[in-house]
């Protein structure tokens, strides 16, 4: 798999920047709020929730592209 990889929550305005199986981005708008986070991951967990962002697991998340990503991180 090539990085980076693009993912939306599929019912949300939360959007992620996956750079390795280790490393994202997310940007989140949250009413008139907007949340910007880099995430390294250093537990299980975080290792997990990268895993299903990347496999789009449960229907939770979405594939876009880099300009979609991009779209949004301008606007912040």
């Amino acid at each position: 798999m090539e990085f980076p990889i693009y993912r939306k929550y599929k019912n949300s305005e939360t959007y992620f920047k996956i750079n390795n199986e280790k490393s994202f981005e997310e940007i989140s708008f949250v009413g008139s709020k907007t949340f910007h986070y880099v995430i390294e991951a250093k537990q299980y967990p975080e290792f997990l929730r990268i895993k299903d962002m990347m496999e789009c697991k449960d229907d939770v998340w979405v594939a876009i592209n880099e300009s979609d990503f991009n779209k949004q991180k301008n606007s912040i």
